[in-house]
């Protein structure tokens, strides 16, 4: 696992406790329309945290620069 840093772990804590909302709801009769989005957001979020940062991008589509001579 690796090292997360603080805005990171802000976002998944969020996450987590959006899921755990939503889990509650599902649970205690609360509407779909209620209980879901809360759910839904939360799991986006711990998703977001494991994707990878813009600094560890490749360039892959960058233009290259005209070498000078």
């Amino acid at each position: 696992m690796r090292k997360f840093n603080t805005s990171q772990k802000v976002v998944m804590a969020m996450g987590i406790l959006g899921g755990i909302i939503g889990v509650y709801g599902k649970f205690n009769d609360w509407e779909y329309a209620d209980y879901f989005p809360f759910f839904y957001t939360g799991m986006t979020m711990v998703w977001i945290v494991f994707l990878p940062s813009s600094r560890s991008c490749c360039g892959l589509f960058k233009r290259k620069k005209a070498q000078e001579s």
